[in-house]
């Protein structure tokens, strides 16, 4: 069973910042994405939940898996889990849909 376009909850966190007073280091961001989106696409859903005048900026951080493995823009969000065809609770307990936002 193909699980790629199945939601799942996923959550960004912020591991470091230039200005803590504009992006704050730590601060966690929710998602409720498609397995099989683009991280691309996923990094593009994160800059949005900031001001506009952060976008250039935020394109210099790259996404991480909590193991510390860059996904690069086209990776799927599903390239992060040990078992793509695992339930979500299985995903939630191995605590793979914790990603994090590292500018390089």
């Amino acid at each position: 069973m193909n699980r790629s376009e199945y939601h799942i909850d996923i959550t960004i966190r912020v591991g470091n910042s230039r200005d803590w007073k504009k992006i704050t280091v730590g601060r966690s961001y929710y998602f409720n994405m498609k397995r099989g989106t683009l991280i691309k696409d996923l990094r593009k859903e994160f800059i949005k939940k900031f001001p506009e005048e952060l976008e250039e900026e935020l394109e210099r951080y790259s996404i991480y898996t909590k193991k510390f493995i860059r996904l690069y823009d086209n990776n799927v969000v599903e390239d992060a889990f040990s078992e793509k065809e695992d339930s979500d609770l299985n995903i939630y307990d191995k605590d793979e849909t914790m990603f994090y936002a590292v500018m390089s």
